[in-house]
């Protein structure tokens, strides 16, 4: 039986590539003859290129990029990193991720400050719909860039210069949108931009990033430092270089832990303290040489294709699309039922759903807040054919 598989919003396919970094990271730990120093500057150099290839595909400074576990690693390192205060709020819409919200919940308690729903009109989540909510007490709008329910995908510019214009800061969930659709977070004026590397990206390795906009770096400061922050002292840069800078430090007899010594001011402070995932940033950096052997603007246009080619097919079936058509809002998700989700029952689609996996169509059902169904998502990888099969398999269902 033939796969065909959409449901890269989930979990991408990773390139035979990505999965052969596994190997080879195993092989440098395996070889006997390799020094500590040595894996620990390879180790490094890994952490290096990750951030260099994040910093890349996102159109940014790699001193503004952390590695971590996840998108909700990166919201939770965020809600411990921004000084709120009691009575503060935070706005986020209702279609957003779970995980999303839930991250802030501690802190929320801890502190006091508010997290203010701001409801949704048909799917769609506008910097008007924002603004009816914003108040002088708000300090950060929380947005997915692409909502993972339906696919919309929101004018962050827009929102960003709301957030600006009335002194608070804009976080982004890029997870549903980097790896498919292109991205610069320059030219869209966010503050902290974050994802994880399984979906779009193609890691299976557990590590995504966080990017945080430069200058907010002077002003936010990690729950705890590392050693891995400590800058060290200019002399031992001067006398062994930067690779050999750290090891002569601790070779060093007259060094003391209460030395007085400042702290890196780059966003690498907000990863993980000392030993890593650095097979996890191995992984990122391998899938976004992939990516970029496609280019962003290649895999775009190719996904752009493939979802138009279903919204197309699926109307004529006369399926019911909770995804937006137009070219600005649309994204690599396209999402349909086949009634009117407002009477809350799911369950023709739970029904289709098991009709699509018998014949081997990898696909995701996925509701919230009145709206959502089916939802399939291409890929650079994935072919007409293969949309082409699965509408004719949606139409004999719908027969």
């Amino acid at each position: 039986m033939k796969h065909i598989y959409l449901n890269n919003a989930g979990t991408a396919l990773p390139d035979q590539r990505v999965l052969d970094a596994a190997a080879e990271f195993v092989e440098v730990l395996r070889e006997k003859q390799t020094v500590t120093e040595d894996i620990i500057q390879y180790q490094t150099k890994l952490m290096n290129d990750a951030r260099s290839a994040v910093a890349g595909l996102i159109h940014c400074s790699s001193d503004e990029i952390a590695l971590v576990n996840s998108t909700s690693h990166a919201m939770g390192t965020i809600a411990t990193a921004l000084q709120l205060q009691r009575g503060d709020n935070i706005l986020a819409c209702d279609l957003e991720y779970q995980a999303s919200i839930a991250c802030w919940h501690p802190r929320a308690e801890q502190v006091g400050f508010t997290l203010k729903e701001v409801k949704s009109k048909n799917g769609r989540i506008t910097a008007e719909d924002f603004e009816r909510y914003i108040d002088k007490h708000t300090k950060v709008i929380l947005l997915a860039s692409v909502q993972e329910i339906n696919g919309f995908r929101a004018d962050v510019a827009k929102i960003a210069r709301l957030a600006h214009e009335h002194g608070c800061y804009l976080i982004v969930d890029g997870i549903q949108e980097v790896g498919a659709l292109t991205v610069d977070v320059k030219a869209l004026d966010v503050d902290f931009y974050c994802a994880g590397g399984k979906k779009w990206i193609g890691n299976p390795f557990g590590m995504g990033f966080l990017y945080i906009r430069k200058e907010l770096l002077q002003e936010l400061a990690p729950p705890y430092y590392s050693y891995f922050d400590v800058q060290v002292p200019e002399k031992y840069n001067e006398r062994y270089g930067s690779a050999g800078a750290y090891l002569a430090y601790l070779e060093d007899p007259q060094r003391n832990p209460f030395d007085p010594f400042p702290y890196c001011k780059n966003a690498t402070v907000f990863e993980a303290g000392g030993y890593t995932n650095h097979l996890g940033a191995f992984g990122l950096g391998r899938a976004i040489d992939v990516l970029n052997e496609y280019g962003s603007d290649n895999i775009e246009k190719k996904v752009r294709k493939l979802t138009a080619k279903l919204r197309a097919g699926l109307k004529d079936e006369g399926f019911l699309l909770s995804s937006p058509e137009d070219k600005t809002h649309c994204s690599g998700i396209v999402t349909f039922t086949l009634h009117d989700l407002q009477d809350l029952d799911a369950s023709p689609e739970r029904k289709m759903m098991t009709y699509l996996a018998e014949r081997g169509v990898h696909a995701a059902l996925r509701c919230s807040t009145g709206t959502g169904g089916i939802r399939v998502s291409p890929h650079y990888y994935t072919s007409e054919e293969d949309i082409d099969s699965f509408l004719q398999i949606a139409a004999d269902y719908k027969k």
